[in-house]
């Protein structure tokens, strides 16, 4: 696929604060991930406490591991259409640069994400999550 296939307009917000960005839609990422520079600039990062320690995950990519450092919990615009709730990503350390948000399968799933020749698109709007 091509780099504009894969890649979304999302708005973060946290708080009385928003960011507006392109990120990647990741279809081989267990994990959505915000960049640290990212979640301390709107706000949002929680580091983890004792009871969690930082860790590294393997990634395809040339440098091969992401260091997660914390957690951060937004509220989410996906191609102009509000997620329901609040989003929690995990916060990586060494994310490169340019690259500020993953959203991964778990929410490629849960909020019903196609891909198109003009880029990924919500298969439902308004998003609706099935109760279990």
């Amino acid at each position: 696929m091509k780099r504009d296939q894969v890649s979304a307009d999302v708005e973060i917000r946290y708080r009385e604060k928003s960011l507006k960005l392109k990120c990647l839609v990741d279809t081989g990422a267990s994990l959505s991930v915000i960049s640290k520079r990212l979640a301390e600039k709107i706000g949002a990062f929680m580091p983890f406490e004792e009871h969690k320690k930082p860790y590294t995950i393997r990634t395809a990519d040339r440098e091969g591991k992401l260091k997660i450092v914390g957690e951060s919990l937004v509220e989410v615009v996906f191609q102009g259409v509000e997620v329901p709730g609040r989003v929690l990503f995990e916060v990586a350390e060494n994310l490169r640069e340019g690259l500020d948000l993953v959203i991964g399968r778990s929410e490629i799933d849960k909020w019903g994400v196609i891909f198109t020749p003009e880029g990924p698109k919500l298969k439902k709007v308004p998003i609706e999550f099935e109760i279990i």
